[in-house]
């Protein structure tokens, strides 16, 4: 697809830009293919990866190409260079599926932050701020420098993690958090080790880039760590102080060997910290990254579970080894900063650790009915996981179907539960009766209706199991 002249005048960066650009120009590479992932092609031609993320961002500024968040880069409509495309074009309707009545989504959140007096007066003090500013020039891209330090000292009595504002990326959300690191990450690794079940974003995401993904099964204490027994370079991705989605704590025999071995294999850890400040019996567990004394761990944390799930504010701290200037031009926060002070201000006033403290009551309430549910209609016949912590639980119903046909027995009924088979790479491994319910959205005065409906259709269910 490309012929690259190390000899040529023009840098390698700039001879790939303008291939592509030509080939898309010509008509070669039509509206809407998706470029090479930027670390196939880095292997194909062995280049460095920031030679092609330049090559690509400069089609990107120009509008060749945009880029997809865990996805990739995509060839934009070009009309003044319409040619004829022979690609069926794939549209997505518009429409809005109508919403079931008993929702058990995951990832929503019923506190309402916008409504609170405090949040409010956040947002307001940061307008008066930015109003009183000569010129709204953002020269901060790794996100504005009193926010990250507003998160380094919630960080040091949350989570006992001790880095400096330096160490501290703002991002827009996880997806966005995934697709940065594979940036910052060093070019010789390409093998993630990933638990399974896992975070199908993470893993689907790292796949896209090239990455050769290996699975490491989980069970009642998390990943088994014992099962990477490769010494070379990689990266293992956890999720250790909740297992999502099964909500094991990985105790700290496995902590340790996994440090060990990442400083044995000069390997990095990502540590997705996603629900770690919502736990419901004990003190939030410890962080990975406070045990780290190697530089080993990169940790991802995110607002999504405790402020907002559309505020899309989430963030990275890094290894202190890792150097960001070398990364500069490929980093530019996509948070807005009138968002970024805001939350910082609101951090800072003292109101998010006591809005973290209401939010943690109020799930815990919820958390313990559910469980109280369960244990009194069926005792032992289902199973639960997740308990302790989160806003979601993983139910084994015992009943001889497929998944898919659990799902739409349920929506029949007007019920939206959720699947986990997306969370497993090796789909012909998960278990069918798994059911994933998420309670974080459902209003508390209306959890019981909620679960009396749930109950009325899991009876049917067994009932009809054998039928």
């Amino acid at each position: 697809m490309l012929t690259l002249d190390r000899n040529d005048k023009d840098p390698i960066y700039f001879q790939i830009y303008r291939q592509f650009k030509e080939q898309i120009i010509s008509g070669e590479l039509k509206t809407g293919e998706r470029l090479p992932a930027t670390r196939a092609l880095c292997q194909e031609y062995h280049l460095s990866r920031n030679t092609v993320l330049y090559a690509y961002q400069q089609l990107e500024s120009e509008g060749f190409i945009s880029s997809k968040v865990g996805s990739g880069f995509y060839v934009e409509e070009i009309p003044e260079f319409s040619h004829e495309n022979d690609r069926v074009p794939i549209f997505f309707s518009s429409e809005k599926k109508e919403a079931l009545t008993y929702d058990f989504r995951y990832g929503a959140l019923e506190p309402n932050i916008y409504k609170t007096s405090a949040f409010r007066r956040s947002l307001k003090e940061a307008m008066n701020e930015l109003e009183s500013k000569a010129n709204l020039a953002n020269d901060e891209p790794s996100g504005l420098y009193g926010l990250r330090e507003a998160i380094s000292e919630y960080l040091l009595q949350a989570r006992d993690m001790h880095v400096r504002p330096e160490q501290i990326l703002i991002t827009g959300g996880h997806h966005y958090s995934i697709s940065l690191l594979q940036k910052i990450l060093p070019e010789d690794i390409d093998t993630l080790y990933m638990e399974e079940p896992g975070h199908e974003d993470s893993f689907s995401t790292f796949l896209e880039e090239g990455f050769h993904i290996v699975s490491i099964p989980v069970d009642e204490n998390g990943m088994r760590v014992e099962k990477i027994v490769s010494r070379n370079k990689a990266i293992a991705y956890v999720t250790p102080s909740h297992q999502f989605p099964l909500g094991a704590i990985l105790p700290i025999g496995r902590r340790l060997s996994l440090l060990k071995w990442a400083k044995a294999s000069r390997s990095y850890i990502i540590e997705d910290d996603y629900d770690a400040s919502l736990r419901y019996k004990e003190q939030p567990i410890p962080s990975l990254f406070s045990l780290d004394r190697n530089q080993s761990v990169i940790y991802l944390g995110s607002f999504s579970k405790t402020l907002s799930p559309d505020l899309r504010i989430s963030y990275i701290v890094l290894p202190a080894d890792l150097d960001l200037h070398s990364f500069s031009g490929l980093i530019s926060s996509p948070v807005s900063v009138l968002m970024q002070l805001t939350v910082e201000k609101y951090i800072r006033s003292g109101q998010y650790k006591r809005t973290i403290a209401r939010i943690r009551n109020l799930l815990r309430k919820k958390h313990n009915k559910i469980i109280s549910f369960f244990k009194e209609c069926y005792g032992d016949t289902i199973s639960l996981y997740g308990i302790g912590g989160g806003t979601h639980f993983v139910i084994s119903l015992p009943v001889n179907m497929k998944q898919e046909e659990i799902i739409a027995f349920f929506a029949e009924r007007d019920i939206a539960v959720y699947p986990t088979k997306n969370y497993y790479l090796q789909k012909e491994i998960a278990p069918e009766g798994l059911i994933l319910i998420g309670y974080g959205g459902i209003p508390l005065d209306r959890l019981d209706e909620h679960l009396l409906h749930l109950k009325t259709v899991i009876d049917e269910l067994i009932e009809n199991k054998t039928a």
